[in-house]
């Protein structure tokens, strides 16, 4: 990926699309810095990573109503939600996600200013994943994303994904299933079922991995739709951490 400018970003949080209201994000991942320094350094400090941290600050114009931010911002202080930042929209670019904690929601301002919010959240489990999105849009078919050479999981990894369903529609109870697969090939020829998620109804996220060793290299999401007319608001990404 070139150097771009940051004006197609996308935030995803449990199953609410906030781009079209944020003004500014921020994800600051770090680790704890250790002083290892001994008396026979030379003379110089040595350190060490401990433990990994992350926080997501957020900034944007306030708004209420049905699938609007505050519908949800407002209703998830002290709760845990699946957020997914994207500094480049489109399928096979990068996204990172995770489980963070919303511990910071302040809204209005100054007379006369558009209203704003501002959102504070921390990594409250598991890790943050450098993923590839997989998905970005709306399915109205039983399909397979095109699939990424995201590599083998070793016995100490895991392969995530992230997903945020933030639309539904159609009648007869419209529901998409999603597996995450995997195969030793870019054709999909012999995949293996690696994660099967609960059917989804309405607006939602969910988040699973699956442990190494795993030798496949070829990792995409299969999708089964059932319904009426049904049609899903889709934002997919999977990553190896």
């Amino acid at each position: 990926m070139a150097k771009f400018v940051f004006n197609d970003g996308k935030v995803f949080a449990g199953g609410y699309d906030l781009s079209s209201n944020i003004t500014s994000v921020n994800l600051d991942i770090s680790a704890d810095e250790l002083d290892a320094t001994t008396i026979n350094s030379g003379g110089f400090r040595s350190r060490l990573g401990g433990l990994k941290d992350s926080t997501l600050n957020m900034d944007g114009f306030f708004e209420a109503g049905a699938n609007k931010p505050d519908a949800l911002l407002g209703a998830s202080v002290g709760n845990e939600l699946v957020v997914t930042t994207v500094p480049d929209a489109g399928v096979g670019n990068i996204a990172y996600f995770m489980k963070s904690t919303l511990f910071s929601y302040n809204i209005l301002g100054s007379i006369g200013e558009i209203t704003p919010f501002t959102v504070s959240k921390s990594q409250s489990s598991d890790v943050v994943v450098r993923g590839t999105i997989q998905l970005d849009g709306s399915l109205t078919s039983s399909g397979n994303s095109t699939g990424t050479q995201l590599g083998a999981v070793a016995a100490s990894e895991k392969c995530y994904a992230a997903i945020h369903c933030y639309s539904v529609s159609g009648t007869s109870t419209p529901t998409i299933t999603f597996k995450l697969q995997s195969d030793d090939n870019s054709s999909f020829t012999s995949p293996t079922d690696r994660i099967t998620f609960t059917g989804i109804t309405a607006i939602g996220s969910a988040f699973q991995s699956v442990s190494g060793a795993i030798t496949d290299q070829y990792w995409r999401l299969n999708y089964t739709i059932t319904g009426t007319n049904p049609a899903f608001g889709i934002h997919a990404t999977i990553g190896i951490e």
